[in-house]
């Protein structure tokens, strides 16, 4: 639970913020997602569509960024039913290098059902990096993410976990907006294995540029 205030910490040192303006950008996507849920009884997937918008504010090497996402997944056959996904992110950072930005913070996650709700909150430490490409207009980039503590309402003890994201952003020309495509994936190992939890999905979305 202190991974975020040592973040923090290590961006306020990590170089001067004289002279640097405030800076806001955000963002909408839409998410092709799956899940995919393996327990001893069986494997439940399901897939379906999801909002995601982001936004986050830069002050010199400081971030601090944020991100909600709600959809509806349904059952790729069996007899599990539909339901909701909303995932949420509130992440604090330092952009370390050039290419390289270094964040941590929570990462909740809810299924809703029928009467009850399934929840997942993740402790994660991440790391991006990102560089230019065809001249300055495009720039691809790639995240992974470290679970370093988790809680979730499933009989199962939580073992470890861990994802990552990879993609392309095109900045518009004539406008401040850049276009992005991704693939992001997460898994989820509990009970030595005895559930396996992957959520992944493609990524695309138009925003304002610069923060990233």
């Amino acid at each position: 639970m202190k991974i975020p205030l040592v973040v923090l910490v290590a961006a306020l040192t990590a170089g001067e913020l004289a002279g640097q303006g405030l800076r806001a950008v955000g963002s909408a996507s839409l998410v092709s997602a799956r899940v995919r849920s393996q327990v001893p009884a069986g494997i439940d997937q399901f897939t379906g569509s999801a909002f995601l918008g982001e936004g986050g504010l830069a002050l010199g090497r400081l971030r601090l960024s944020a991100s909600y996402l709600q959809g509806t997944i349904n059952p790729d056959g069996g007899t599990a039913t539909a339901r909701d996904l909303v995932e949420g992110t509130v992440l604090v950072g330092v952009r370390a290098l050039d290419w390289l930005t270094i964040e941590s913070g929570p990462h909740a996650r809810a299924y809703s059902l029928v009467g009850s709700t399934q929840r997942w909150l993740f402790w994660e430490l991440r790391a991006r990096a990102a560089t230019a490409f065809v001249g300055s207009a495009a720039q691809g980039y790639a995240e992974l993410w470290r679970a370093v503590a988790a809680d979730a309402n499933v009989p199962e003890p939580f073992d470890h976990a861990q994802g990552g994201e990879v993609g392309m952003i095109v900045r518009l020309a004539r406008a401040p907006l850049a276009a992005r495509v991704g693939y992001r994936i997460d898994h989820a190992v509990l009970g030595g294995g005895t559930r396996l939890e992957t959520v992944d999905g493609v990524v695309i979305g138009v925003g304002l540029s610069g923060l990233r």
